[in-house]
């Protein structure tokens, strides 16, 4: 029998992802299931806050799931509303499983690099058991997350897998994003003329691909050791001056069209940070798609 699969954030930039990118010949539609806020008209899809326990309980005690995906999330910064939906969704999938007595159910808490925060220079790479020192509120809900997680774990024996993903590169994610803007930005110079505005491009990220990442969480899912983090991330930083060279290089844009705004920089940003991805190459996982192939990607998917 085919195992069930529960994806919570289903209609999110990564859940909808990772929805696309499962095998249905070996997750058959019936047995993936989809919980979202929104409202939407699809087999096997549950409407549902699922910071409200009792409701996501009684989804949880329906389908019985071998598997949970949480993509659920945000990153507003706002602290009340990034700790409801960080913490305490994964709070309330974690307690249905003890209610229900499926602490056997593998789930997935997806974490960030954010994390990290504030890190030494010489500290780059980071390892998943570097210093946590978070300089944003949603980074912070991020490490409450992560410490739930694992307290859950330890405590209760329930089948948790963390993951802390690095800058995400792929068309549709989140113009709260620098990629998101900037793709943003260049389809709006496409279309009318309008100038490329970002904010700081002088910090160094570790981008990976949107695929190389989805995979990553079905591996982990398959060969990761409960209660571990992983890094995901390609492994090395690139300047976001020359990551933006390289979309302007895709896309045929002279640099004159981009111009900077000082209102755009954050107040706290670090200035660099790489992520040590030892532990996922140990489960023979290795980034596999370069930035310029992400970036010809998203444009194949301009409209």
């Amino acid at each position: 029998m085919s195992k069930k699969i529960l994806i919570l954030g289903s209609e999110g930039f990564i859940g909808q992802k990772f929805i696309d990118f499962l095998d249905m010949d070996e997750f058959p539609h019936k047995n993936l299931f989809r919980v979202d806020i929104q409202e939407r008209k699809k087999q096997n899809y549950y409407k549902c806050n699922a910071s409200n326990y009792e409701n996501l309980n009684n989804i949880i005690q329906k389908i019985i799931p071998d598997e949970i995906y949480n993509f659920c999330g945000s990153f507003s910064n706002i602290f009340e509303i990034d700790y409801l939906n960080n913490v305490i969704v994964s709070k309330n999938i974690f307690d249905s499983l003890i209610q229900n007595k499926q602490t056997d159910c593998k789930v997935l808490i997806n974490g960030s690099a954010a994390e990290y925060g504030l890190i030494k220079e010489y500290s780059s790479p980071v390892k998943e058991d570097s210093p946590l020192n978070p300089v944003s509120f949603y980074g912070l809900s991020k490490v409450f997350q992560t410490f739930l997680a694992k307290t859950y774990f330890l405590r209760d024996n329930i089948n948790i897998f963390i993951t802390r993903p690095f800058n995400i590169i792929g068309y549709g994610i989140s113009n709260k994003l620098f990629i998101g803007r900037l793709v943003s930005e260049i389809e709006q110079n496409i279309k009318s003329g309008k100038k490329i505005i970002l904010g700081n491009i002088d910090s160094e990220r570790d981008y990976i691909d949107i695929d190389d990442l989805l995979r990553a969480y079905k591996l982990i899912m398959e060969r990761g050791a409960p209660g571990e983090v992983f890094n995901i991330g390609f492994g090395q930083s690139i300047k976001m001056l020359d990551l933006l060279k390289i979309f302007l290089e895709v896309f045929n844009i002279d640099f004159k069209e981009v111009e900077l705004s000082k209102e755009l920089v954050r107040r706290f940003d670090i200035p660099k940070i790489v992520g040590d991805i030892s532990k996922l190459k140990e489960l023979n996982w290795y980034p596999e798609i370069s930035l310029r192939e992400s970036i010809s990607k998203i444009k194949s998917q301009f409209q």
